[in-house]
């Protein structure tokens, strides 16, 4: 049951934010950007600890490499109209960040998976569409 609803909210993520095939560093962000919405979707349904930690795990990986995109789609120039943008991608990424690490996995660990899918789909589902929106606007 608790796999059928974590397949079933990667599902939602998908149908809802479907994958982009675009190719550049733009394409490459939002790429990873879906992924790691994907993984910490997919730690509601879970009950087991080791389970969670190592969702958790990947999507701090995933974070990391968007991250490092990101930072190299900042400097480079043939991005440089889309610098503004980037920059307001990048407050909302770090608050997105912040609001899993510091509210929602702590949530889901402590087993109050109704408070971290409510935290989700309420606080982090218009983040997510916001950097998405962001992200289509500029130049592929």
């Amino acid at each position: 049951m608790k796999s059928a609803l974590a397949a079933l909210l990667v599902s939602i993520v998908w149908f809802v934010f479907p994958y982009s095939a675009q190719a550049g560093p733009i394409g490459d962000i939002k790429s990873t950007l879906v992924m790691t919405r994907t993984q910490t979707m997919a730690m509601m349904g879970e009950d087991d600890r080791a389970v969670l930690e190592m969702r958790y795990d990947d999507a701090l990986k995933s974070s990391r490499e968007l991250d490092v995109l990101l930072a190299a789609a900042q400097k480079n120039d043939a991005l440089r109209t889309a610098q503004p943008t980037l920059a307001q991608f990048r407050t909302i990424w770090e608050a997105f960040k912040k609001t899993r690490d510091v509210e929602i996995i702590p949530l889901l660990m402590s087993g109050e998976h109704m408070k971290a899918r409510l935290k989700a789909f309420t606080v982090q589902a218009p983040r997510f569409k916001q950097m998405n929106e962001l992200l289509d606007a500029l130049p592929q």
